[in-house]
């Protein structure tokens, strides 16, 4: 089983050669004074924790304190998990942003997002996630609402209901689907103003031509966010619904006049989708904004077999899509744009609920810690640092998922050899973390 079984030693080798991984821990610090164990090792800790997919920093203290996890990332000594939330609630994000822009600069540079370009364009999706939510433990940065539910007695109760919440942006048409920036919801705000926050920063962190086309889901379709596209280059397609009525009702009464632009037929493993598309330009966005889009129009009759009783059984069910895009129709046909406004649930789907699901990115990670390092205020009182605690794990997540990613998708021969799954490449590399290291100290 040696020669098909991943090896910690390379895997190392790979992070440290290709994306300078020795060098971005050595930057990485926290808000305490002279600590026996460093923010590199915590850092080097906690990535290790998320590419080997345990779920929690409870196994994490288990595989510090009983395996050689702390030779491996070049510890000065084993610690425990608490040092773990003392360290990462004043960690400082700089950094560790800066890690995840020049890891997907790497990864740009060596063609990793060539694989599915559209029409020669690179693709991105922004969208938003709810990711914890509690009735009794809350943080300065917690979003608020009110939520009706029962108590043990079975009678209506409304209770506050403490939750986080982020805007993402991804890479989503290729097989690496690497996140490329994240912004928190405040308190008191919208997921729209966090999402043009997280716009008006893309350009300062990739420049304006990393990817060429945005997929926005229909709560974006508002003249602010479609201002701060055009501001930073990039042309974009967005779900069209009837909050937007006064478009939608327009698109449909014009499209229901005349016959479809274009069909086609697709199949995709079982199911069969009958598709009829009209397309147009010149509709006036908003009365406000009467700059034209173009709008375009799916109705999808989708079969498939159901099992009754045992046979299967043909079954139907009819949809209908619209998308407004800025994509010139010379070369992108309704066709292509529908197609991307369906890639904008490989967000969900490869992003967000892979994170969820596999990468326990709604465990809560040291969310309303308490124990932290403590500052002088203005009025020279000791208080305790502003908790980053859970953008500072969110960020090391999502510095492992596009490393591991890259590593199984791109990188690794066994992989494409043997057909190896990404969990069971974890797996491997999880139990060499009993084995001793070299003698000459490997690459973190």
């Amino acid at each position: 089983m040696k020669d098909t079984a991943h090896s910690l030693p390379s895997f190392s080798a790979y992070l440290n050669k290709g994306f300078a991984l020795r060098t971005h821990a050595a930057k990485m610090t926290d808000a305490r004074h002279d600590p026996d164990i460093s923010a590199s090792s915590v850092f080097l800790a906690v990535l290790h924790a998320f590419v080997f997919r345990l779920p929690s920093f409870q196994q994490l203290d288990t595989e510090l304190a009983h395996s050689r996890l702390p030779q491996w990332i070049g510890a000065e000594r084993a610690f425990r998990d608490d040092t773990l939330r003392y360290s990462l609630c004043g960690f400082a994000l700089e950094p560790l942003e800066q890690m995840l822009v020049d890891v997907n600069r790497r990864l740009k540079r060596g063609k990793a997002f060539d694989t599915g370009r559209v029409q020669g364009r690179l693709v991105a999706a922004l969208d938003g996630i709810e990711v914890l939510s509690s009735f009794s433990r809350c943080c300065d940065a917690c979003l608020e609402r009110r939520v009706s539910r029962k108590d043990p007695a079975g009678r209506k109760i409304e209770e506050t209901q403490y939750y986080h919440r982020a805007v993402g942006c991804q890479m989503v048409h290729s097989p690496v689907k690497s996140f490329l920036a994240i912004e928190w919801l405040q308190p008191g705000e919208g997921e729209d103003k966090a999402a043009l926050r997280l716009l008006d920063r893309l350009p300062g962190l990739y420049g304006s031509k990393f990817f060429d086309i945005l997929l926005l889901d229909a709560l974006y379709a508002q003249t602010p966010v479609l201002d701060q596209v055009r501001k930073g280059g990039w042309d974009v397609v967005i779900t069209l619904k009837q909050n937007h009525r006064d478009l939608y009702q327009s698109a449909v009464r014009l499209f229901a006049s005349r016959p479809p632009d274009a069909t086609c037929t697709e199949h995709n493993g079982h199911k069969t989708y009958r598709v009829q598309l009209w397309d147009t330009e010149g509709l006036p966005f908003t009365v406000d904004n009467p700059e034209p889009v173009r709008v375009v129009r799916s109705e999808e009759v989708l079969e498939r077999n159901r099992y009754r009783e045992r046979k299967p059984t043909p079954h139907s069910t009819d949809h209908e899509w619209l998308w407004i895009t800025t994509l010139p129709a010379q070369i992108f046909s309704a066709t292509v744009v529908r197609r991307l406004g369906h890639d904008r649930w490989k967000h969900e789907s490869n992003g967000w609920m892979d994170l969820t699901q596999h990468w326990a990115f709604k465990h809560g990670f040291l969310h309303a810690c308490r124990h932290r390092p403590l500052q002088l205020d203005d009025s020279g009182m000791r208080v305790p640092v502003p908790n980053r605690g859970l953008p500072a794990v969110t960020f090391i997540l999502l510095i492992a998922f596009a490393l591991s990613s890259h590593f199984v998708l791109r990188h690794s021969k066994l992989v494409r050899r043997y057909h190896l799954t990404a969990v069971a490449v974890a797996q491997q590399l999880h139990a060499w973390i009993s084995k001793a290291p070299p003698s000459i100290r490997a690459p973190a």
